[in-house]
């Protein structure tokens, strides 16, 4: 994949993009859009200058109608900040969801010990025709010193899906 991507031009011209796809990019397609959406979201968090409106809406000029939330006895400069630290944590839960995603590798941490993958041979009756062949089916030859902790890494999963449920119901409010 190559993406080129330039500056906005003053006066009437389009902005200049070049996106190339190539047949492999869409075989692990999550992964590959990870490696650019990902870039974009740090640097949002970095240099954003505004929140998403449903984040701050509750601020207006009559603060006693903000006293719905329980930290509203400050001054209304400290209630905006509070409220713009939801958005922070919001992008910083799409941030991690993308960085596992980058690293591809965050599942190893859930298998302990060595897998030892061998193949044994089977027979396989087909119902249709009667007959019976030959197959392999792959087995753990080591399940003593093998465990996976399938518990932790749904976990890590639910966690990752959170962070992409986010920026599905955020995408138009990524912008600064």
């Amino acid at each position: 994949m190559k993406v080129n991507i330039r500056n906005f031009n003053k006066g009437p011209k389009e902005r200049k993009m070049e996106v190339s796809i190539e047949r492999w990019d869409t075989y692990s397609m999550d992964h590959t859009a990870a490696l650019v959406i990902l870039p974009l979201l740090l640097q949002l968090r970095q240099s954003k200058h505004g929140v998403p409106n449903e984040f701050v809406h509750h601020i207006g000029g009559d603060l006693d109608n903000n006293y719905c939330f329980d930290f509203v006895n400050d001054d209304e400069s400290n209630v905006f900040d509070q409220l713009c630290g939801k958005w922070e944590e919001t992008l910083d839960k799409m941030i991690w969801s993308f960085q596992q995603i980058v690293d591809d590798s965050y599942d190893s941490k859930y298998h302990h010990g060595r897998m030892k993958l061998g193949w044994k041979p089977i027979e396989i009756n087909n119902p249709t025709t009667g007959t019976v062949s030959n197959a392999y089916e792959m087995v753990d030859e080591n399940p003593g010193e093998h465990w996976y902790d399938h518990v932790g890494h749904a976990l890590h999963e639910d966690r990752i899906q959170e962070g992409l449920e986010l920026f599905g119901k955020y995408y138009r409010n990524l912008w600064d």
